[in-house]
């Protein structure tokens, strides 16, 4: 029997349980209320009480006290979801307090599940009331939220819409995928999401015509036909929108859901089976590469190795870790919300791989085993990017591909006017320079001087300010490839 297949029936025998739930007590579910309170009052800036929880869901106080400290017996799964909304939990943080209520967690499976969980999502940017929830639900003809048998009903008036929607659809510009290799480089200065819209087209009973307009960053947009031409006008939120508050909601929710659809699939490199690249990161040169465990995929493994300063670096975790390397931290965040740095394991070499075999207890030696080949595999990916990079066959950043006027590059840093570029009177493009070199202030108090020449080369590895070109010129005293990258590389080695 050969080490994948000894692996893969460790696996099966032993039923590992990967899931990280604490073990549920009486406490559970009031732990969890006063976690999610006290992250709403951070969150809001305000003091948030319970007695303030109750009153959104229109209930005694002293019955949702009961009903969170579970000294009351609560049989309703609606009033838990009602109680997480008003929370602002988001549909993880409610399937946790339908946990602790030992409730049947929301589920994509059901219509009515997927419509709450798109509106828990969405909470903690539009926050939306009882009412306003039973409205959108009543409005696709699901039932409302049962909290409780006798919760007051109040005399709501619901506004008729007074739109018919002609149609509502999301489009994205394809052309700007935040990874890829646009321009022949591994990373590029122009990386991007790409762009997504929603847009609504509504009809006034015939009287007026209105397309709206909703990007996930908060841009919201309404254009009507006709009004002597056409009406324009931006909006800062769909609070202040008026009387198409509930249409910004809805396309802001489905733009941020197909954001969050794409962002995703980019985080997971098992959609791209491997991913290789390399980027200049807190001023040294990296070179990285990863891909997933499919040996034993039950593991949910993915290994990155990552090559700097000469040495390699093979880290195993259960989250894929390489757009973390491929963004700035800041990028990141924007992106995805949560940054974790947290590696399972890591090793520097193949003897330490084959000394924690050594090491491990029976029922792990096999699959410990498996990260040998997988150290080797991504050495390999590396050594032989590293050549390509080396050679001028691949490229972090091409400039001749971006730039049709390599001058172009001084542009791009706001360094024109320092160099006193001069311009083509037909074209206006940069056609020379009056200054060859230039002194610039980089953090420190210290001063570095840049060429021309200096600024293209760092570009070409990826730097995108000045301070960040003159902080790696003053460090490595260099920006060729061949010299970075030509430290501790070792011959690729067969399996």
């Amino acid at each position: 029997m050969n080490n994948e297949q000894q692996a893969k029936n460790l696996v099966f025998s032993k039923g590992q349980d990967f899931s990280d739930r604490t073990k549920v007590t009486k406490q559970s579910f009031s732990l969890f209320f006063d976690r999610m309170l006290k992250k709403l009052k951070e969150h809001t800036g305000q003091a948030i009480s319970k007695k303030d929880i109750a009153d959104m869901l229109d209930i005694d106080y002293e019955l949702l006290r009961h009903y969170v400290n579970k000294s009351k017996v609560l049989k309703k799964r609606d009033c838990i979801i009602a109680i997480c909304a008003m929370l602002q939990a988001d549909t993880s943080d409610t399937n946790d307090g339908l946990y602790y209520y030992d409730m049947e967690e929301l589920n994509d499976y059901n219509p009515r599940d997927e419509m709450l969980m798109d509106i828990l999502d969405e909470q903690t940017q539009y926050f939306l009331t009882i009412d306003e929830i039973n409205q959108k639900l009543s409005g696709k003809f699901f039932p409302e939220l049962d909290i409780i048998d006798h919760r007051k009903k109040k005399d709501i008036i619901k506004p008729e819409n007074p739109f018919r929607v002609i149609k509502t659809s999301v489009e994205c510009r394809t052309d700007e995928l935040i990874y890829g290799y646009p321009y022949d480089s591994l990373d590029t200065a122009y990386k991007r999401l790409c762009r997504i819209y929603a847009f609504m087209w509504l009809d006034d009973n015939g009287r007026k015509g209105y397309k709206l307009c909703a990007e996930p960053d908060g841009f919201l947009s309404c254009t009507e036909y006709p009004m002597r031409g056409e009406w324009y006008h931006k909006y800062d939120s769909p609070e202040n929108s008026g009387i198409f508050k509930n249409c910004f909601i809805e396309l802001q929710r489905r733009a941020m859901a197909e954001k969050k659809r794409i962002a995703e699939l980019l985080n997971d490199t098992r959609n791209y089976h491997e991913r290789i690249s390399a980027k200049v990161i807190k001023n040294e040169l990296h070179v990285f590469y990863e891909t997933y465990n499919y040996t034993v995929p039950e593991l949910g493994e993915y290994y990155l190795m990552d090559y700097v300063n000469g040495e390699y670096t093979l880290y195993v975790s259960y989250k894929s870790r390489f757009m973390r390397y491929y963004l700035s931290e800041q990028e990141y965040l924007d992106l995805f919300g949560k940054i974790s740095d947290k590696y399972d394991e890591h090793y520097s070499s193949g003897e330490q791989i084959e000394s924690a075999i050594a090491s491990a207890s029976t029922d792990r030696k096999e699959i410990i085993r498996l990260r040998v080949r997988a150290y080797r595999n991504a050495q390999d990916k590396i050594n032989s990017l590293i050549d390509r990079l080396r050679s001028g066959k691949a490229h972090i950043c091409n400039l001749k591909e971006i730039y049709d006027n390599e001058l172009d590059v001084l542009s791009y840093y706001k360094v024109d006017k320092a160099y006193q570029c001069s311009y083509d009177p037909e074209y206006g493009e940069i056609d020379g320079v009056g200054l060859d070199k230039v002194s610039f202030s980089i953090p420190g108090d210290m001063q570095v001087e840049l060429s021309v020449d200096d600024l293209c080369a760092g570009f070409k590895i990826g730097l995108s300010t000045i301070e960040e070109v003159g902080i790696f010129l003053m460090t490595h005293k260099t920006f060729d490839l061949a010299e970075l990258l030509t430290m501790g590389l070792v011959s690729p080695k067969s399996d």
